[in-house]
């Protein structure tokens, strides 16, 4: 085999080096005696620790098919895997120092015989990342090599027999390989991205890994935050999501001084019943929770966690559909307020519609980025459930009454309904990209429709509370 070092082309090949060149530098991770060994994170030794873990059980399956032809670059690529596995061999990973170690004599290893191979890249982290990807194409050649040694090798009756179980071996091998690779590049993307959150303080959307690109019409002020700290001391800071953040923590409060200052002093919470109470108070908290929900994930969703970014969404579409449910059973109350039968089904049932929209959004399909017309389609059914009661009403009290008490929660759901269209068309954003990044985007504006509907609705509550009373007080029988 060919010993002397070699440089690497940018597209990850196997590449020459000539010998005149041997020795112009040294490699930019050569340790020296007492020289402190750079940061590097856990998420970083785990991934270099299960790369060179399967390196070893791949590179066993290489060699179980002896010498194969190979060209000189190939040769040259193979042997340095096999320099890498042996050099990191009998390092043991678990404590934090021998994973720094670790990480150094892989990168030392890769870089005294490609020169050029991490040159691009500054931290230990990076370089890690880097050289795992480009040994995982090595690797991955040379299976691909192998396979073709084993499937040539085949005779007749053994190919006829083995096929298909070779042909499922190759398939979840390359699979396996796949998800590992994507997995890699999501890594290194992540990295790359807080890299430069840091340098930058704030960075665009082009810059972001995939999951985290949700609205290309936003193209500056995001954050990207390496821990749930650093997610909520940029509360204090001006990006794309401060008024999301905002508009709802300050709405929390809002909410607050009419449920326990406004509600209080009016003349219905005099003439309520416990049960009455409980019906309103029960509006306030799923407001609150939807209010501290969104909140909530406004916060989170710049944390470089792709698990907690999913699950901090589906928290925002719980608090949604409590606060929908809250609100649809304060009008079935309201609406049936002398027919407990019929009022404790209505109400039974969007308690089952609720549960359900709790449910729904932790099905990762609900919550993909091309789905918001069908996320604000279940929402927008699940509040015109509310209109369910109408044609008992209209049956038993007439037309004329039914308008009336629907009149001012019409008002309300249609303060949800506009912010809701906004939302989901994306309006103004799409028409003028880059203009609205730091307020006025279409989340926004939905923000202050969930805010002008709670409100409204409140004012709706009081309303319907108001004929509910003045009709049990003529019509509902004296035992109820």
């Amino acid at each position: 085999m060919n010993k002397e070092k070699t440089t690497m082309r940018p597209a990850r090949g196997y590449g020459t080096f000539a010998k005149g060149q041997r020795h112009l530098r040294q490699h930019s991770m050569q340790m020296r005696p007492g020289h402190p060994l750079p940061r590097l994170d856990s998420d970083n030794f785990r991934a270099l620790g299960s790369f060179l873990s399967d390196l070893n059980h791949r590179l066993d399956f290489i060699e179980s098919y002896g010498n194969f032809k190979i060209d000189t670059g190939v040769e040259y690529a193979y042997s340095t895997l096999l320099a890498v596995r042996n050099s990191c061999y009998n390092i043991s990973n678990g404590t934090l120092e021998v994973g720094r170690r670790q990480a150094s004599v892989f990168v030392e290893t890769l870089e005294s015989r490609y020169l050029n191979a991490l040159e691009t890249k500054e931290t230990l982290a990076e370089k890690v990342l880097e050289g795992i990807l480009v040994m995982e194409d090595w690797v991955s050649d040379l299976e691909t090599r192998a396979y073709a040694i084993r499937d040539a090798g085949l005779d007749t009756m053994n190919h006829v027999l083995e096929r298909p179980k070779v042909v499922v071996d190759a398939s979840m091998h390359k699979e396996h390989r796949a998800r590992k690779s994507i997995e890699l590049k999501y890594d290194s993307n992540i990295q790359e991205a807080l890299l430069r959150a840091k340098e930058q303080g704030l960075i665009r959307f082009e810059d972001l890994p995939e999951p985290w690109q949700v609205n290309p019409n936003i193209r500056s002020g995001y954050r990207f935050c390496d821990g749930h700290w650093a997610c909520i001391r940029s509360i204090m800071s001006i990006h794309n999501e401060s008024c999301n953040i905002w508009s709802h923590l300050l709405g929390i409060f809002l909410v607050l001084g009419v449920a326990f200052h406004f509600y209080p002093q009016h003349m219905n919470f005099h003439a309520s019943s416990t049960a009455d109470v409980f019906i309103a108070s029960l509006f306030f908290f799923a407001a609150i929770k939807c209010l501290l929900c969104s909140c909530t994930m406004h916060t989170m969703n710049s944390i470089a966690h792709r698990g907690l970014l999913a699950r901090y969404a589906c928290v925002d579409y719980t608090g949604i559909s409590l606060l929908v449910g809250a609100s649809i059973m304060s009008v079935e109350y309201t609406a049936l307020y002398c027919e407990p039968i019929s009022q404790i089904a209505y109400m039974a049932f969007t308690a089952v519609l609720s549960v359900g929209g709790v449910y729904l959004p932790w099905n990762p399909t609900f919550n993909r980025k091309d789905l918001a017309w069908v996320r604000v389609l279940f929402y927008v059914t699940l509040a015109m459930t509310c209109f369910l009661p109408s044609g008992q009403l209209i049956w038993k009290h007439g037309l004329e009454y039914t308008a009336a008490f629907y009149g001012p929660v019409s008002k309300s759901m249609l303060v949800y309904l506009g912010g809701a269209v906004i939302y989901a068309s994306k309006v103004p954003e799409r028409w003028f990209p880059g203009r609205f990044d730091y307020f006025g985007t279409a989340h926004n504006i939905w923000h202050i429709a969930v805010l002008g509907g709670i409100v409204t609705h409140y004012f709706a509550m009081q309303e319907m509370f108001s004929h509910a009373h003045n009709r049990a007080a003529a019509q509902c029988p004296a035992a109820y």
